[in-house]
């Protein structure tokens, strides 16, 4: 479900900073938040230290108390949830600054609730036994490349301690209070890093404009998002030195976040984070294959929203059907990914057929599914997955 009350249509109280460059003036946005600050990075995210280093700086310059905590090697357990809370309880800290990628800034997000709140992890996380929750410590997020607009929106993961099981969980005090969108930061990326995000951007657009929760002030965010990644992907792939056509796919994962905070991410993030708990594959990569195969499923569900796709991608819908115009849409993504080269099989990778149960069993278990336009029996998510494969 949305996180929003249901009689609210669009909520984003984030700021955003979106500047190329900006690294050495990052204390001065941060000492309008709080004093005292620890830096959360899981110890596999911290990976451009140049810019680190210069961010660090900056805030030191600014700011009373500077603390980086890093004891966090990748997906955080709920008892290292616990243990970073604590830390950052007794650290005094009134700030909590996530720098990286898609754990750090998870964990960020999670830790400046809990370190609020005198609670367990295992408790507001999985068993919901906590009824109210006070306010989070202030959040700043500083990605070091585009998460699919999940920098900034109040949209967490988790992983259970017993089984490594991935478990999501939304709230409003999950927004950050600061958002830093920096295109330098993110230019150690490759050109197969720029393809897979640039399209996991693309697929949370799409979730976002089929949920049921969507209006024409989320839609608006998402097709701009669309619209930037197809004019600006491939130039980004191809000159990498150019940091301006980077800096707007920082600029379209902002928009969608935008979006997909007040609708919701849908089936393509469910099967994606179900194949990157389950296999080899991470997120970005999952969604990138499974993008296509979950637009051909919704197709004649949605026929009219992907005419909307179609004119973002700038796909010649005039004098054909909307069926027609729909069609053209998926075409249009799939034209993207024969010029990218993008893997379209789940089997490319190293995902078994015997997983595909198991995949659709836990992407069949995410609350967020309510939000789909018709309603998905664990089945037919299965035989999405089979035509993926």
């Amino acid at each position: 479900m949305p996180i929003l009350p249901d009689w609210v249509n669009f909520h984003f109280p984030t700021k955003i900073h979106f500047e190329v460059d900006c690294g050495f003036k990052m204390g001065n946005f941060v000492k309008n938040i709080g004093s005292r600050a620890v830096i959360l990075s899981t110890q596999s995210e911290l990976e451009n230290m140049d810019e680190f280093s210069v961010i660090k700086t900056s805030l030191e310059k600014y700011i009373d108390g500077v603390i980086l905590y890093d004891n966090i090697a990748n997906e955080p357990t709920l008892k290292e949830l616990d243990t970073a809370a604590y830390f950052t309880r007794v650290s005094n800290a009134n700030c909590v600054i996530g720098y990286g990628s898609f754990e750090s800034l998870n964990a960020a997000k999670l830790v400046s609730l809990l370190a609020a709140n005198d609670h367990f992890a295992e408790d507001v996380f999985v068993h919901k036994k906590i009824q109210k929750l006070k306010s989070p410590i202030p959040l700043v997020l500083i990605p070091t490349h585009p998460v699919m607009g999940l920098e900034c929106s109040p949209v967490s993961t988790i992983y259970t301690d017993e089984d490594r099981l991935v478990k999501y969980f939304t709230h409003e005090f999950l927004f950050p209070q600061l958002v830093i969108a920096d295109a330098k930061i993110g230019s150690f990326m490759t050109s197969a890093d720029v393809a897979k995000i640039g399209v996991g951007i693309l697929a949370a657009a799409v979730d976002s404009i089929l949920s049921r929760y969507s209006n024409e002030i989320t839609n608006s965010s998402a097709l701009r998002s669309i619209e930037i990644i197809y004019k600006n992907l491939v130039p980004a792939i191809r000159d990498p030195k150019n940091l301006q056509f980077r800096n707007a796919i920082f600029g379209a994962s902002l928009l969608v976040g935008m979006s997909h905070a007040s609708s919701s991410l849908g089936l393509c993030y469910a099967l994606s984070l179900a194949c990157a708990n389950l296999t080899g594959l991470d997120i970005f990569q999952a969604m990138a294959i499974l993008l296509p195969h979950v637009m051909e499923y919704n197709l004649t569900s949605s026929a009219g929203k992907y005419v909307l796709i179609a004119k973002a991608l700038d796909e010649d819908i005039t004098n054909i059907s909307v069926i027609e115009a729909a069609i053209k849409a998926v075409e249009g993504i799939r034209k993207i990914y024969i010029e990218l080269k993008i893997p379209q099989r789940l089997s490319e990778y190293e995902v078994r057929k015997i997983d595909l149960p198991g995949i659709a069993s836990l992407a069949s278990s995410f609350p967020f599914l309510d939000c789909l336009p018709r309603e998905l029996p664990k089945n037919e998510i299965e035989t999405i997955l089979v035509a993926a494969f």
